[in-house]
């Protein structure tokens, strides 16, 4: 394998991809961990400024900009913010599919985890523009042979995994975007005090330190041709000084002719068309070879 793709990869001469990315869980995530927050009215409104404030300034920021995004959204998220969300529903962004409420696949069984992708996506579908045909993992561990279950439910695509820079396609067809850390706001931002978010206490960079990186990793996708995806969230994104990150990061992004500025649904019908599978030594391949081994030796 190539840390850099041939020239010709990408379609329109384009040298590299950069998706936009947004993850509206409206505090799940937050209640997943402690599952009293909501009870808790000062903790929890953390969380609950990104449907009060944050995806506003998102938008307005995504409007300047030009530019189309992806928005991953629970089902539950959905039917509580149905208005808010028809605003973000445009020509330009897409919603898909984060799960139903913030459930936790790999510790249920396969076939209500079917019916749960097919209730998130049916529920998105019925105030998105767009078809849903993609998911984001909300929680856990991805599941042996998850890529199957979603492509039962209805999806084409995931954007979950971290094992690569540029698409690739499990052996049922799924095409996967990977996803990486370092390119989200919450490994930055995320900070509350009781309960502790996160453990320790030590967040919150400067942010000119954040914005370097996001920068400095999209100089590196774009000069070797990769996929870049930034994964912004409202409540942590969507405050008055750290916007100008974002608008700053757009900036510079849009500053550039020869990147594929597309949404995640876009770029995985390019791939798809493609036809090609990843290789047997592609990390999801090399997992899964790792997986059926430990297994046999068990028996």
């Amino acid at each position: 394998m190539t840390s850099t793709v041939s020239k010709g990869f990408w379609p329109q001469g384009k040298k590299c991809a950069a998706i936009v990315s947004v993850i509206f869980d409206d505090g799940l995530d937050a209640v997943a961990q402690a599952p009293d927050l909501r009870g808790r009215s000062k903790s929890f409104s953390v969380w609950q400024y990104g449907a009060t404030r944050g995806v506003e300034r998102l938008c307005n920021a995504f409007a300047d900009a030009g530019i189309s995004t992806s928005w991953f959204v629970p089902g539950i998220v959905a039917e509580n913010h149905e208005e808010l969300l028809r605003d973000v529903v445009s020509p330009s962004h897409e919603i898909e599919s984060h799960g139903w409420n913030f459930e936790r696949c790999d510790a249920m069984p396969a076939t209500e985890g079917v019916d749960l992708l097919k209730r998130s996506r049916e529920r998105l579908n019925a105030i998105a523009s767009n078809e849903v045909s993609g998911f984001r993992l909300p929680a856990g561990n991805w599941p042996r042979r998850f890529d199957r279950l979603l492509v039962e439910a209805g999806y084409a695509w995931s954007a979950s995994l971290n094992g690569d820079d540029v698409p690739y396609s499990h052996a049922s067809s799924l095409v996967e975007i990977p996803v990486h850390n370092e390119l989200e706001d919450r490994p930055y931002f995320q900070f509350n005090f009781t309960p502790a978010f996160p453990k320790g206490q030590s967040r919150i960079p400067s942010y000119e330190a954040v914005l370097g990186n996001w920068i400095a990793e999209f100089d590196a996708y774009r000069k070797y041709g990769l996929c870049y995806v930034i994964q912004l969230r409202p409540e942590w994104t969507g405050t008055p000084g750290r916007i100008v990150l974002v608008e700053a990061l757009l900036a510079h992004i849009t500053s550039f002719d020869d990147v594929w500025l597309a949404t995640a649904a876009d770029v995985a019908r390019w791939h798809a068309g493609k036809g090609t599978i990843a290789p047997s030594d592609h990390p999801i391949n090399v997992y899964e070879a790792y997986v059926d081994e430990e297994r046999a030796g068990e028996r």
